[in-house]
């Protein structure tokens, strides 16, 4: 590189030297007056082991600061030559890290993840790629890997340089699992933002530091949102129009859609914040396996804030529109195709109960039934009770409704959560002593939006709302105050007692699990048993620890996953119940709701209890999702819930749980409407009508709106050819990122080296039974503590940091371990230790000098010595965006004395073929010691001469490859162009259209909240239609102008002498 006059300003475009790197001069704000003596520059770093940091420097004060120009450059001193595999791994980390914009249909994400690569959660980034702006909706089935695929999208867009600032938004539940994933596959550190994080950068940095400022990705929960010294604090750092390289990603993204209702959708708190907070972001990602609820305009709203040149809310939804923004599949659409190996079939089984003799049967599905226990009639009797009681007392008022329909629920759910609401309940007439405990008579405890509500506190929220609708129904007749008091009497003695299904669910473990009996041993089979209410879940503690006591480790064997569990609990307990049933005691996983969603478990279960029916059908739907995921290495997942055959009540619930088996495997995203109407048929409670009004659930008008603006996505053959083009699409980026993870061993071996360590020696693992290669990592300098602490075992809570640190390190692997319980740690291009190593060698004549980068290769393949040249063509557009990375290199004979040939470029076809074969030649290359020292002094003399002299052609084969480039970008900036201007056009008419539809005034039909949603929305197409002559005018060329190249910068590699064995 030459230098220009040191008195020259910088200008826009220029390449500057500054703090030893280079950058690329983005802005110049020159003096603004007399006494104003300083040029502010700001500055995107080019140099492969900082892209796109930004600088900001007063050009005058910058020591060292000069202004650069591309010229003749070499590669510096050379005083030694590289051994071959150092060279080797060098070449590979820069062919690694390269990217290109001209080919959109090329990946480098997947194959630095984590992740097993399949070949349907490739589809999302390919669509991604095809973007301008990538607004994507990922719509597919629960447990297929939308984190997983939002990941991908993710980091090719990083690598890329089109992304560097993220917000994720998601429920409190997932915010951990979303964090765990992203920094385990892909690399990824994100904080999570709440009240902790904000004390500790308070503490750390002032409380005047802007939060959002101080870190560039963010995972925020919606209840965390929801609070305005959070929210404000986000819209005022967001600023004014899109940030430039930010992307949205909406987990649960159906959750900020316009709710329900009977005729026409509205606008929520939730709808209004986050409409406002996605103006500001450039990409956005939404996930959801159920996007519509069955409203046109409220799906058209969601799209709208996807993206608002394509839609606009309360026009229709075309198929045309959705199909480049929407993926969509089932797993049973992929099932159907063949590529669903990896998920399992789910198995719903009922277990009929039924009491003859005073002995309780149980048949589980289809086998005959067999006696479980002696026990009683009292679930029954209650019911019976309840019935009348109901009958008898409860009022007319919806209201007041509420106590006896969760009597009817927490009845179906134990005898010990209706003691507990009935004593509550009574304790409103004078009747009984109010039963004690947590729920009554604790004190509250401080709200968490963090981590949602404790059981505890739900339990407490109810029996005030219990207590206060109680009182409300003062006074009762004599009869039902007669069954009161025997239902309270009933209840209590026999709240401890064995109930029917406790005593089916212990003869299923004493069959699969455990014999039960004085030390007995435990079978590595596990289990988890759900259900709706804390007090449910502690009687089901007491009774199945007093059932294991005796048995070998029997106190070990249950966990509990409750809600208000903070997050470092909730991941022991999730790494306990996934970890191999060798390594730890757990059997039994007792769950309230609270787990129903955010978290995997099915690292080694692949059965479920619903220990109760819940009577919203998507949450029994969440429950199954626990096991029936991606992951779950047992080919069936069996669901078991529990049937009265002699309660009433329970042919209902039978019927439902039957009922959203079938909508989940039929209906795709259909069965969220359904669900709704299924849900809507238990508002009053278990009737006399609510088995027909359920049976006759069925598919109606809002089903068939949600079938034509979205399950069109689904079609059996594209997602076919979407499957065969995305294979074709991954064996040629693998071709041409040209990786390994033999060769990223060997990187790492010769990285350790570096850092004076030894190589990583083999250890023989197993992963799902199956034999795994396995690594074990060498001894690191002390400077390395904090990179290697995510291949240390989970801390425990009350573990000191440096005890934590004195563990040995968990094995590592290069494959994909199969299942979520393994203990090694995949080595993966993303991973921080990786990173580190490859790094180094990224740095190489930048910030660090520890290679020559001139290596010789002793080869059989040749007779004749060749050397090959190498340098790096990289294009960067606005902002200094990667656009395009290329290797490009040059071979020539080279001739101990010189004469004809010598270092003439391309002079025959064996030049072409050495660089062709030099992978090959490079891996079996012996140690440079194996060189004779007079050859090596020789070609270590000439090493700078000959490279000067290749650079030239170098130089003419880079403005080749540079024009080929140029004329690919500037192709498809216009392509994309035209699809913008296109989509424009397309929305204007659409809205048109809207606008003169007649059958749009529904004012008459609708509710006056409705009405007001509905002309607000047909304010806003004609705000809309207003804007758009002006986004036509100049978005198609701003988008065209991404694709510009603003500096072509040609950098030296490195040369490989190649040295025929025969000499």
């Amino acid at each position: 590189m030459g230098t220009v006059p040191t008195d020259r300003r910088p200008q826009p475009g220029d390449l500057a030297t500054v703090r030893q790197r280079q950058y690329l001069v983005d802005e110049v704000l020159r003096p603004s007056g007399a006494r104003d003596e300083h040029t502010l520059v700001r500055l995107t770093c080019l140099d492969d082991d900082a892209p796109g940091r930004a600088l900001s420097v007063l050009w005058e004060r910058e020591l060292g600061a000069r202004i650069i120009e591309p010229s003749t450059s070499g590669l510096g001193s050379t005083p030694r030559l590289d051994e071959p595999r150092q060279f080797a791994a060098y070449l590979h980390a820069l062919k690694w890290s390269s990217v290109t914009a001209t080919d959109a249909q090329l990946f480098q994400a997947p194959f630095r993840a984590g992740i097993h690569l399949l070949d349907h959660q490739l589809v999302p980034l390919k669509k991604a790629l095809e973007l301008p702006r990538v607004n994507l909706f990922i719509a597919d089935d629960v447990g297929l890997g939308k984190t997983i695929e939002a990941g991908l999208v993710m980091q090719e867009l990083m690598l890329r340089q089109r992304v560097d600032r993220v917000l994720v938004v998601c429920p409190a539940a997932v915010t951990l699992q979303w964090r765990e994933e992203l920094e385990r596959r892909f690399g990824l550190r994100f904080e999570i933002f709440n009240r902790d994080f904000v004390a500790r950068r308070r503490q750390e940095r002032g409380f005047a530091t802007p939060i959002w400022a101080t870190h560039h990705r963010f995972i925020v929960s919606y209840e965390t949102l929801r609070r305005a010294e959070y929210y404000e604090p986000l819209l005022a750092f967001l600023g004014d129009g899109i940030r430039h390289k930010s992307m949205l990603v909406l987990d649960e993204a159906h959750k900020v859609a316009p709710a329900s209702s009977t005729r026409y959708a509205i606008d929520t708190e939730t709808t209004r914040s986050i409409k406002q907070i996605a103006e500001h972001f450039e990409h956005r990602l939404f996930l959801s396996a159920t996007p519509h609820n069955g409203h046109s305009n409220s799906f058209s709203s969601l799209l709208e804030m996807l993206d608002p040149q394509r839609f606009t809310r309360g026009t229709r939804v075309r198929e045309a529109q959705l199909e480049p923004v929407m993926v969509r599949r089932l797993k049973s659409d992929l099932r159907a195709l063949g590529t669903a190996q990896q998920y399992p079939e789910r198995k719903v089984i009922a277990v009929n109960l039924s009491l003859a003799n005073k002995t309780w049967n149980a048949a589980f599905g289809e086998q005959p039934a067999r006696e479980v226990g002696a026990g009683s009639d009292v679930e029954l009797r209650l019911s019976t009770l309840l019935s009348e009681y109901t009958s008898l007392a409860a009022p007319g008022a919806k209201k007041r409704q509420l106590v006896f329909i969760n009597l009817q629920k927490r009845l179906l759910s134990s005898i010990e959560a209706f003691h507990r609401t009935l004593a509550v309940h009574a304790a409103a007439f004078g009747v009984g002593e109010l039963a004690g405990g947590a729920a009554e008579n604790a004190a509250p405890e401080p709200e968490d939006e963090e981590y949602g509500a404790t059981d505890d506190a739900i339990e407490r929220d109810l029996a005030a709302e219990i207590r206060e609708a109680s009182a409300a129904d003062l006074p009762i007749d004599m009869m039902a105050r007669a069954r009161l008091d025997e239902m309270l009497e009933l209840s209590r003695r026999n709240r401890t007692g064995q109930e029917g299904k406790l005593l089916a669910l212990l003869e299923w473990i004493r069959q699969k699990q455990c014999g039960l009996t004085r030390g007995a041993k435990w079978k590595p089979r596990r289990v988890i048993v759900f259900t709706e209410y804390g007090d449910t879940l502690r009687y089901l503690r007491e009774q199945l620890s007093a059932a294991f006591e005796g048995t070998q480790q029997g106190d070990e064997r249950i966990l509990t996953l409750t809600g208000g569990l903070g997050d470092a609990r909730r991941a022991e307990v999730q790494a306990a119940f996934n970890a191999p049933p060798d390594e730890h005691p757990v059997r039994v996983l007792l769950a309230t709701d609270a787990a129903r969603e955010g978290i995997n478990l099915q690292g080694h279960c692949a059965d479920l209890f619903h220990y109760d029916v819940p009577w919203n059908p998507s949450r029994l739907e969440q429950r199954n999702g626990r096991i029936d995921r991606t992951l779950q290495p047992s080919p069936e997942v069996r669901c078991h819930y529990f049937v009265y055959s002699q309660r009433a009540e329970d042919e209902v619930l039978d019927t439902l749980a039957r009922k959203v088996d079938v909508i989940t495997r039929e209906l795709g995203s259909l069965g969220s409407v359904l669900m709704d109407e299924v849900s809507a048929t238990f508002d009053k409670g278990i009737t006399a009508s609510t088995l027909t009004e359920l049976k006759a659930v069925d598919r109606d008008n809002r089903a068939d709106t949600t079938r034509r603006e979205l399950e069109t996505q689904r079609e059996k053959e594209k997602l076919r050819r979407e499957l065969d083009v995305i294979g074709e699409i991954k064996e040629r980026s693998r071709q041409v990122m040209d990786f390994d993870s033999t060769l990223l061993r060997d990187a790492l071996d010769v990285g350790f080296a570096m850092s004076g360590a030894g190589p990583l020696t083999s250890t023989p693992l197993v992963d799902e039974g199956k034999p795994l290669a396995g690594w074990t990592m060498p001894d690191l300098p002390e400077s390395w503590a904090k990179t290697l602490d995510g291949l240390r075992p989970p801390k425990a809570r009350d573990e000191a940091p440096w005890d934590w640190r004195k563990k040995p390190l968990l094995p590592v692997t290069f494959e994909a371990p199969r299942g979520v319980s393994s203990r090694a740690n995949h080595l993966h291009l993303s991973h921080p230790v990786v990173q580190r190593v490859l790094q180094r060698f990224l740095s190489q004549g930048f910030s660090a000098n520890d290679l020559s980068r001139v290596t010789v290769a002793r080869s059989s393949r040749d007779s004749v010595a060749r050397v090959i040249v190498f340098g790096r063509l990289s294009l960067f557009g606005t902002g200094a965006a990667r656009l395009h990375d290329q290797l490009v290199s040059v071979s020539a004979k080279w001739l101990d004395g010189g004469g004809k040939g010598h270092l003439k470029p391309f002079a025959e076809e064996a030049d072409r073929r050495a660089i062709e074969q030099l992978e090959r030649t490079l891996a079996e290359a012996p140690e440079l010691s194996a060189l004779p020292e007079a050859i090596k002094a020789r070609l270590l003399a000439s090493a700078q001469s000959d490279f000067a002299s290749l650079w030239a052609a170098v130089e003419a084969e880079s403005k080749t490859r540079e024009t080929d480039a140029r004329r690919r970008l500037t192709e498809r900036g216009a392509t994309e162009a035209a699809q913008l201007r296109q989509i424009l056009e397309t929305q204007r008419e659409t809205i048109e259209e809207a606008l003169g539809d007649k059958q749009l005034d529904l004012s008459d039909q609708l509710t006056r909240d409705e009405r007001e949603q509905w002309r607000r929305d047909k304010a806003h197409l004609q705000t809309r239609l207003s804007l758009l002559e002006k986004e036509l005018r100049e978005q198609p060329d701003a988008l065209a102008a991404t694709y510009d190249v603003r500096i072509a910068r040609l950098t030296p590699v490195g040369m490989v002498y190649l040295w025929p064995s025969s000499r």
